[in-house]
């Protein structure tokens, strides 16, 4: 090097000796401990019960050098080895020969496991290698430039205090030149030390049961402690002092024996230590310390209960240690006692609420069973140390599981902040970042985390679905590494990914090679057996093996109807039609509406020659669509081609041609064939006619004859799919007619199908060529309408009408273009134009409709849909006039008239359900319940198997209000369980139900079971929360509300927490769940009146008044509401509004006796004594055995002078008292 190197002298620093004693340093002090005495005993018994002798040692000691030395040391190390034998020649390792090998020797398997055990090499090497990675196959031995090379450069900075601390420091006596001189000019001595043998029990779970048991360990003072050579030299030095002090007797011994055990348990010597701390105890019994270090030896010797004994006995004289409470959760967790555990940490956070290690350890807990709470504790350790990456990612990977993208991501963001060479926590990064369709940064993760461990398969896996689309090459390449690494049962969906991109790619044996391994890893996916039929049916042409497929398909799952319908199609492809029926009609059996499967079959049953089923079939078809057949000779020949009697209708045009062999019954010959599907036929005898043409006389109609035929020639290719033939015939068509507009539109949908740009060009040409071609402008309007061009389309709409202004349809095609575009009110004003000109255009009314939803003109939209319904409209759209017209009832809360439009519009569709719920939720909203019932039924009734169904008919029968009823309803509740035991829905309603029956218990049980359904359910937290209030328990129920709110906050919820902490008698608690209930819905009225409560019990009387206005203004059936008012009125000395009060609620509720005492009591405050007697008497004539009644009509009938009737009342009310304090 050219500069020198820093300055080696510097000023020597003494550093203070820093050493922990916190209980987590001890732990691991004692287990290190333990491990070492038990590595100890596994050696003394490896040597006392199978001694090797000194042939066999040489040979596992050169077995074992083979893999450790390389081969320039081989003979060095033979020589060492024979020395170490005890023997003067040299023992040359025995070639290995193919035999059959006994099992390996406890001792040799302890070395395996030593040398599996160890952590791998760190490249330390800076330069590269001098030879290509593929010629290493070439070289028989290790060459000098592939040795392990070290670098020779020397670091920025060098620390010399460092290594001379690592050398054992500079003496006194001399200095850092001469030091460092001595020590370079040393000849370095040749380690012959023999290699010790080091066991780790962690690892011998195949060992006998000897190895299994633990030994008891006893106490001795020759382990080794582990600690560095300064720590132990201080140590001993501490040791000393304290002896000396001990047998000076100068200070009080027992915190000296105390502290002279505790130095002696680091140091190993475990017998002294526990006479030491014993002698502590002894002189000392309060001396907690003493028990403190004696637990650690207990702990030592696995003697759990002497140890929890000691640290029982410190907690009960000091309440606040939390390294004993620590130190015992601990120990739970060891014994897998998590609840005892979870207490002991909770005690310990008590006595250290900042302790972030704390709170990890009891999530750590917690996540066994309520991973709620473990998330708690993660977050708090979080708080207290933001850079604890293991509760970072716990977290993140719980909100992960639930789904919470944003957590997720900014936990593994913090994580990475920290830790930026965490590959799973970039995996998971990733994974959100692919859930909320960030490709781009996913993409990003997912090759770090795979750049950071190659092994990553799932990060493989991911980055390949990430690509499938966009580079199937890369992303085929990371699917088959994804399954090199892994190709178990977790990566399963990697092998059917890969058959499926092997697929898309044509590469079909990969790919049947692919779903054939997810068959071998999971037996049940039907998909992979699908896949592998149709790639043998539609490619490989091996129906018989896509049969077999299809076979296992549909027995592993016989209620899947895709594996019936392949099945149908490769028994079609054999020949086997009677097969093919019978599969589709078992499809047709498990789809009763598919009207595809009726048309498949019926092709089928033609092809069988079954023409009346064939006709059966298509007319059953037309029944379901509603479509009228009518049958007539004239149309005979139509008929048989819409019932695909396609060889009938050709026969009866054969017949007619061999009468009357004309050349126009030749085209219409073809043009039947055209319809028939055999379009090489028509096309044969299109060029049939053509030839005839030709040798005709070519004349205008000769030519316009040829024309015609070569236009449906051309027709006929585009129906093959030979769309170049098509166009060449076409082209012909309008070279031999220049005029044939047709031909040129025929062309330019060709040419739309080519993908040519030039195809507008033809349709411009068939409109210059035939200026009143209708369809040619509605074709290029549906062209640029298609292309999403709709102001192009509104233009074509615009030519069409300055042709024909008079034209309804280009009218509405340019009001519904228009509606695309979003211009809603010029769509509206084209509307109004073709209802201007065709009063009766039902669809101009329906369309119009439908733009005046969106501008949010409901009113005019409902005036429309009534005009729908007025004219003669269509069965489909009066069926969506129906319905869309009582949506909007409903969203306008109008649900008397949505409820008979859902009603018109059941009849009209008999078999639909969901009309049948949403007239039923009318009627039960309308309060018509008996109604609601009914439709419920009705819908029940069309699906047996609809558990909205059943569960809207038990909510109905619920609001009956009798026992019966509730019966009933419990009934409907249970036959949608019994269909569906996980339906959460119905599940809560249950629990409602026997809420109602006052069986709270098992109202309760059911709502537990819906929250281990379906854990994000807040419906069934609250349900929960009600019952165990009902039944007392507060503290289950402000959590199960708590929970509640963490999934879903509502103003129910926080109302009902606030009813809960009035409850546990927290009223500022509820005070504040109220207001948090006000602000997140300003219109919920119960919270006003919650509120107002709690004011008017603070006799904060104002204020209650306002609450319970506010209540009054969003709920003005509130009849308690409106009684509190007039209470807190009366006391405020507003008398007439109190007045107006009392008089609503009494002729709302004449039957309730509280307003009628209440308002006594306000015309008490009047002087009106008269009329508040009049009151309490009709108070009392509804609840007799009032007391307090009594007792206030015994006040008024005093004042008015009645003195024996009050006399009467104070007896009466003394009466009732005594009666009730008796019961």
């Amino acid at each position: 090097r050219v500069k020198s190197a820093v300055e080696l002298k510097k000023e020597e620093t003494i550093t203070p000796l820093e050493i922990k004693d916190d209980m987590q340093g001890n732990m691991k002090e004692v287990m290190f401990q333990k491990t070492k005495e038990l590595e100890h005993w596994m050696a003394e018994q490896n040597e006392t019960e199978e001694p090797i002798s000194v042939k066999e040692n040489i040979d596992t000691i050169l077995d074992n050098m083979q893999g450790r030395y390389s081969s320039r040391d081989l003979s060095l190390s033979l020589i060492e080895t024979s020395r170490q034998a005890g023997i003067t020649y040299v023992v040359y390792p025995k070639k290995k020969k193919m035999k059959l090998k006994k099992g390996l020797r406890l001792s040799k398997l302890t070395l395996v496991y030593d040398e599996l055990s160890k952590p791998p090499k760190t490249l330390k090497r800076s330069e590269s290698h001098g030879i290509l990675p593929g010629q290493k196959k070439f070289l028989l031995k290790v060459p000098l430039y592939e040795r392990l090379l070290r670098c020779p450069s020397l670091p920025l900075c060098l620390n010399f205090d460092k290594f001379a601390q690592s050398k054992g420091k500079i003496p006194e006596n001399s200095g850092p030149q001469t030091w460092a001189l001595d020590l370079f000019s040393k000849p370095k001595q040749k380690k012959t030390t023999p290699r010790e043998t080091v066991v780790k029990i962690s690892v011998h779970e195949d060992l006998s049961e000897r190895v299994k048991k633990t030994p008891k360990i006893e106490l001795s003072d020759s382990l080794e402690s582990g600690l560095p050579p300064a720590v132990i030299r201080h140590y001993e030095s501490e040791v000393e002092i304290l002896t000396e002090e001990i047998n000076s007797k100068k200070k009080y011994p027992a915190f000296l024996y105390c502290r002279r055990g505790a130095l002696y348990r680091k140091l190993g010597k475990f017998q002294s230590a526990m006479n030491d701390l014993q002698e502590a105890i002894l002189l000392e019994p309060l001396f907690l310390n003493a028990y403190w270090h004696r637990h650690f030896i207990y702990l030592f010797q696995g003697r759990i209960n002497e140890a929890l004994d000691d640290l029982n006995y410190i907690n009960k004289y000091n309440k606040n240690n939390a390294e004993a409470y620590f130190s015992r959760a601990e120990i739970f967790r060891g014994k897998k006692d998590s609840t005892l555990a979870i207490l002991n940490y909770t005690q310990a956070i008590k006595c250290k609420p900042m302790d972030a290690d704390m709170y990890f350890r009891r999530g750590e807990m917690y996540e066994i069973e309520n991973k709620v709470l473990a998330i708690d504790d993660f977050s708090k350790c979080i708080f207290y140390d933001p850079r604890r990456t293991d509760a970072l990612f716990k977290r993140g990977m719980f909100y992960y599981e639930n789904e919470n993208w944003i957590a997720a991501e900014e936990d593994f963001t913090a994580l990475l902040n920290i830790d930026p060479q965490n590959s799973q926590a970039r995996t998971y990064r990733g994974r959100v970042y692919f859930k909320r369709h960030f490709y781009k940064q996913a993409t990003q993760d997912l090759s770090i985390a795979i750049h950071l461990d190659p092994n990553n398969w799932l990060a493989l896996y991911y980055r390949a679905c990430l690509f499938r689309k966009s580079n199937p090459l890369r992303a085929l390449q990371d699917y088959s590494v994804s399954a090199l690494i892994n190709d178990g049962y977790e990566n399963l969906s990697c092998f059917l990914h890969r058959g499926i991109l092997y697929a898309n790619l044509k590469l079909w044996l990969l790919a049947i090679c692919d779903f054939e391994a997810v068959i071998s890893l999971e037996r049940t996916i039907i998909l992979a057996y699908i896949n592998i039929g149709l790639i043998y049916l539609l490619h490989l042409d091996n129906y018989i093996e896509a049969t077999w497929y299809f076979s296992e398909a549909i027995r592993l799952d016989p209620m899947y109807i895709q594996s019936y319908i392949c099945r149908a199609e490769a028994y079609h492809k054999l020949h086997k039609l009677k097969k093919a029926v019978r599969e589709l009609s078992c499809a047709i059996h498990l789809q009763p509406d598919g009207i595809q499967l009726y048309i498949i079959r019926g092709q089928y049953l033609l092809r069988m020659k079954c023409y009346d089923l064939a006709k059966f079939t298509i007319y059953q078809v037309a029944e379901m669509t509603k479509g009228l057949i009518e049958l007539s000779p004239i149309q005979q020949a139509l008929i048989y081609s819409f019932c695909e009697n396609h060889d009938k209708a050709i026969q009866v045009l054969d017949g007619i041609t061999s009468n009357k062999p004309e050349v126009t019954m030749y085209a219409l010959l073809a043009k039947a064939q055209m319809k028939a599907k055999r379009n090489k036929e028509a096309m044969r005898m299109f060029k049939k006619a053509l030839d005839i043409f030709s040798h005709s006389d070519k004349g205008r109609n000769a030519i316009a004859a040829s024309s015609d035929c070569l236009y449906h020639l051309g027709l006929c290719y585009m129906e093959e799919g030979n769309l170049q033939l098509a166009f060449d015939s076409f082209t012909k068509a309008v070279k031999a007619d220049p005029d044939f507009a047709e031909g040129f539109y025929q062309r330019g949908l060709c040419k739309v199908k080519l993908h040519k740009d030039s195809s507008i060009l033809d349709f411009n040409r068939a409109i210059t060529l035939d200026p009143k071609h209708y369809q040619a402008y509605l074709s290029r309007v549906a062209y640029y309408g298609l292309k999403g061009r709709y102001s192009k389309a509104i233009l074509s709409c615009n030519e069409a009408i300055k042709i024909y202004p008079q034209s309804v349809r280009a009218y509405i095609y340019r009001g519904v273009l228009k509606y695309y575009n979003k211009t809603y009110k010029l769509a509206i004003t084209d509307l109004t134009t073709a209802i201007n000109m065709d009063k009766n255009s039902y669809i101009a009314f329906y369309n119009r409709a439908l733009c005046y939803t969106k501008i949010n003109e409901l009113q005019m939209a409902l005036t429309d849909y009534g005009i729908v319904l007025l004219l003669d409209a269509g069965e489909t759209v009066t069926l969506n006039a129906f319905i869309n017209r009582g949506l909007i009832y409903t969203e306008l809360e109008q649900f008397s008239f949505a409820l008979e439009d859902f009603k018109q519009a059941a009849l009209i569709s008999k078999t639909n359900v969901s009309l049948c719920q949403a007239t039923a939720i009318c009627c039960h909203r309308n309060k018509e319940f008996e109604e609601a019932v009914n439709f419920f039924t009705w819908a029940v009734k069309i699906d047996p198997c609809f558990l909205d169904a059943y569960i809207g008919r038990g909510n109905s029968y619920m609001e009956y209000g009798h026992d019966e009823a509730i019966k009933q309803a419990q009934k409907d509740f249970l036959k949608a369980l019994h269909f569906n035991p996980v339906c959460t829905k119905a599940r809560i309603c249950l629990g409602y139900n026997l809420q109602a029956q006052g069986k709270f218990q098992k109202a309760w049980n059911h709502f537990t079971i819906a929250i281990e359904v379906d854990p994000k359910s807040y419906l069934a937290y609250e349900g929960r929360a009600v019952v165990s209030l009902q039944m007392g328990d507060n503290f289950a129920a402000i959590q199960d509300i708590n929970a509640a709110i963490k999934i879903n906050t509502r103003a129910e919820f926080l109302t009902n927490r606030g009813v809960i902490h009035e409850f546990m008698g927290q009223q500022q608690n509820a005070m504040r769940d109220y207001q948090a209930a006000i602000s997140l819905n300003p219109t919920y009225s119960l919270a006003y009146f919650n509120a107002g409560n709690i004011y008017f019990h603070h006799r904060q009387f104002s204020q209650a008044s306002d609450y319970f206005s506010k209540a009054l203004k969003f709920d003005p059936e509130n009849e308690c509401a409106t009684m509190n008012r007039a209470i807190a009125n009366t006391v405020l000395k507003r008398y007439e509004e109190a007045k107006e009060d009392f008089a609503y609620v009494v002729e709302s509720c004449p039957f309730w006796a509280a307003v009628y005492f209440n308002r006594a009591y306000f015309y008490c405050c009047l002087k009106q004594y008269e009329l508040a007697e009049e009151d309490l008497s009709k108070a009392l004539s509804l609840k007799p055995n009032d007391a307090l009644v009594y007792n206030l009509r015994a006040e008024v009938r005093g004042k008015i002078g009645l003195i024996e009737e009050a006399v009467a009342d104070y007896n009466q009310a003394l009466d009732l008292q005594e009666r009730a304090s008796v019961v």
